[in-house]
């Protein structure tokens, strides 16, 4: 599936200073496009094709008047032309033209920032990763001009105050053609207009073809310029950042806590975006994290906390959108890629369901921030998607929220139930009250609750339940349905005296109160003690019986694997390190001692486990199967599958049929794609109880979503194969919005699908062998992948 997570970011080795051919325009090989604007002045940059005086000509209106000489610097192209523009009125439209030899630009206009007392509003644009991609190389021209100028529309200068852009804007930095033909020449139509601020992504391998073409603020440590450094606009502080290393460290870190501090005391300051490439975290992509970028947001954390004034970090190196916050804090995580990169599809990398991010979605766009200056400041983000390989989108707005500077928090809920009743532990639902928005009219966002075993114990609570009112995943929201106003709290001790509290928040990020701590009681448990042994795969495979393919017990990374979901080891049913298509293993557990009440029909069997794979695509599966004392079958229950990247519970609760004295829990793991069986396992249990009686719990305060509970995962088979392909899906609404195929690269393919009685037949004719994925869409929104295995 993944084994080697090379990307092509991880494959530029380039000798560094190799001049690649390029393409120049008339006498520009860079036509102009501005730099480190101010209220007064502003930098025109244009790279000539031939050495020699060239002139700027400027004005407020189109008839310019001013003329401005500049003989430039030798390129390797030509000459680099650098010229300040001074003397200018705050917050007022100009216009310019620049002349090399004979030659003319057309007439471009700007318009200068306001100054801080003026307290403007204003737009800007946040795009990444434009680097050219060999499947799609015209990207990211249209995501300049069908994305960012026809979204916008009317006089540009005007609607957008600047673009940040946080790293990779070409494939590879010292490939010097690159620069005027795959990121200048489809963005001059929008960078002649509005000044661009881009800090070093991986891709510009610290060229100093970068440093040539920019001329960004010179205020990050001595040594370091254009590294790190800080612009304000209005009432934001932006910040650009370099992520890579040697840079990443304490010198950068000693500079950004330095200007923060001082940030933290101005009063026209009422935000702070910051930019860097790498992601902290990144659901897309894992094996791009940073734990640099976590010490900048943990220091952008504690600002705003400190300060009162919210704060954004902003990132790219993941081909994909992603929108977080922050648990405790008014910050915000924002991927803006990709513009241009190929995408990170979902299933092809190693991913993660990180509990900071409520959306993710593999697909190309920008994203816009309105901010509000004044007596209430606030900004509003947007995401705009222009689609992916399977579906073009036209700028369609997927994500927006609105963020306020003062707290304007909601009410606190009320506690509706447990109060000072006893349930058995595994009948605990918390119950709080309807939501109530506070006075920024915000919808219900986020709830958290806490159980402890104190009233003064919340610092160390027993359960500490995050959920948003929404998470987009794998191409599917994972709380449709849920309600945020109960929650169920498994796994608490039995026999104790306990708290729970709750609080809301906003979608503006403002959390409510804590309600006050609230008393209940657990009574003796339901199930009984965990009946399997090494159920975490801490002592190899003992205990167990592997009776097709490959079974292993593997500590962290081990034939680069995952971490386990707790101890030291997991399971890996398919194998790593020695692979399998298909494997199985089981435990059988004796359960004769408890013959009369199975007889009698009052036993219930309750499996749990941990499940995941590594993209998503393999599937690991369970199932109990009930034997008689000759271990012959009685009944089985069906697989419970769960092909997910990140951990996940399963649960597995059947009655034991009569006779039974055997209780067999069976693990298997399928191979869908790659040369690895990624079926993992951990902290699996088998326990005996009575049927679950929790009379008396609270019901749900508020309705659950319309579109219901997501259907099952979409099933295919043969797969692999070699024939047409038979596609089920329990479960989904009819009739289906779309059957749709893309190629391992992303491509879409044509292909034709028949109805059939239990589904569609997806025809072989013509395909090619190699992977293919599927994305079905039912009548209500929801959507399943799965990726197909064509065979020769």
């Amino acid at each position: 599936m993944r084994r080697l997570c090379l990307r092509f970011s991880a494959l530029l080795s380039l000798a560094s200073g190799i001049l690649m051919p390029w393409t120049s325009s008339g006498q520009f090989n860079v036509e102009p496009y501005l730099q480190d604007a101010e209220p007064d002045a502003i930098r025109v940059m244009w790279e000539s094709a031939n050495v020699g005086a060239a002139t700027l000509e400027w004005g407020p209106t189109e008839d310019l008047g001013n003329v401005m000489t500049s003989e430039g610097v030798e390129s390797p192209g030509g000459a680099m032309h650098d010229v300040l523009i001074e003397g200018l009125a705050p917050n007022t439209p100009y216009f310019y033209r620049v002349a090399s030899g004979p030659v003319s630009t057309l007439t471009h206009r700007f318009r200068t920032p306001p100054l801080h007392t003026a307290e403007s509003d204003f737009t800007f644009v946040a795009m990444s990763d434009m680097q050219k991609s060999s499947n799609d190389p015209d990207v990211f021209d249209q995501i300049v001009h069908e994305g960012v100028l026809d979204y916008f529309g009317g006089e540009t200068s005007d609607e957008i105050a600047l673009v940040m852009i946080p790293g990779d804007l070409v494939v590879n930095g010292n490939s010097y053609g690159q620069w005027a033909n795959d990121f200048f020449a489809p963005s001059h139509d929008l960078f002649a207009q509005v000044p661009l601020y881009p800090v070093l992504g991986n891709h510009e391998v610290n060229s100093t073809y970068y440093f040539q073409y920019f001329h960004l603020p010179e205020n990050g440590t001595a040594g370091y310029e254009e590294h790190w450094w800080y612009k304000d606009y209005g009432n934001v502080r932006f910040m650009g950042l370099d992520s890579n290393g040697p840079y990443d460290g304490p010198d950068q870190l000693d500079w950004l806590s330095g200007v923060l501090e001082a940030t933290c005391a101005l009063e026209h300051i009422d935000f702070v975006f910051a930019q860097l490439h790498h992601p902290h975290k990144s659901e897309l992509w894992t094996p791009g994290e940073s734990d640099f970028t976590g010490q900048v947001v943990a220091q952008l954390e504690a600002f705003t906390d400190a300060c009162g004034k919210p704060s954004i970090h902003f990132f790219g190196h993941t081909h994909g959108y992603s929108r977080g916050q922050s648990q405790d804090h008014k910050h915000l995580w924002i991927n803006v890629a990709t513009a241009g990169g190929a995408i990170d599809y979902w299933g092809q990398w190693p991913q993660f369901d990180y509990e900071e991010f409520e959306i993710t979605t593999d697909d190309w766009g920008f994203v816009t921030v309105d901010v509000v200056a004044g007596d209430e400041p606030q900004f509003t983000v947007k995401r705009l998607s222009r689609g992916d390989n399977a579906e073009t989108l036209d700028n369609v707005c997927t994500d927006s929220l609105v963020v306020t500077k003062a707290d304007l928090m909601p009410p606190p809920p009320t506690a509706v139930a447990p109060i000072g009743t006893t349930q058995p532990p595994e009948c605990i639902v918390l119950a709080a009250s309807p939501f109530g928005s506070g006075p920024s009219g915000a919808l219900h966002g986020e709830t958290q609750w806490q159980v402890a075993d104190d009233i003064n114990g919340f610092d160390a609570p027993l359960a500490d339940v995050w959920e948003r009112h929404r998470n987009v995943y794998f191409n599917e929201d994972t709380q449709a349905g849920e309600s945020l106003t109960t929650e169920a709290v498994p796994g608490l001790p039995e026999n104790a005296a306990l708290y729970w509290r709750v609080r809301y928040r906003d979608r503006s990020l403002d959390w409510s109160p804590w309600t006050a701590p609230v008393p209940f009681f657990t009574s003796e448990s339901l199930q009984g003690e965990n009946l399997l042994v090494n159920a975490g795969a801490e002592a190899g495979l003992d205990g167990w019986t592997v009776t097709e393919g490959v079974a292993e017990s593997l500590t962290a990374g081990e034939c680069n694997g995952v971490n386990p979901f707790a101890g030291d080891r997991y399971f890996a049913v398919g194998g790593l390190c020695t692979e399998s298509d298909l494997a199985r293993m089981h435990q059988d557990v004796d359960v004769s001692a408890w013959a009369d009440s199975i007889d009698a029909g009052v036993q219930v069997a309750y499996a749990q486990g941990m499940l995941s794979d590594w993209s998503g695509a393999d599937i690991p599966a369970m199932r109990l199967v009930f034997l008689d004392e000759n271990e012959g079958a009685l009944e089985e229950t069906g697989w419970f599958e769960m092909p997910s990247a990140t951990w996940t519970p399963v649960a597995v609760e059947s009655p034991l049929p009569t006779l039974t004295r055997i209780v067999r829990l069976e693990l298997q793991g399928t191979r869908i794609a790659g040369t690895d069986n990624d079926c993992y396992f951990d902290a699996l249990a088998l326990r005996l109880g009575s049927v679950t009686d929790c009379d008396g719990l609270p019901l749900a305060v508020e309705n659950p979503r319309a579109e219901g509970a997501s259907p099952a995962p979409l099933r295919i088979h043969p797969n692999p194969g070699a024939v047409d392909l038979s596609v089920s899906w329990p479960g989904c609404a009819t009739p289906l919005q779309a059957l749709r195929l893309t190629d391992a690269m992303g491509r879409k393919v044509a292909v034709t699908v028949r109805d059939t009685a239990d589904g569609w037949t997806v025809e072989r004719s013509g395909l090619a062998a190699g992977t293919y994925h599927i994305t079905a869409v039912d009548a209500t929104g929801h959507t399943s992948r799965a990726t197909w295995v064509v065979m020769e």
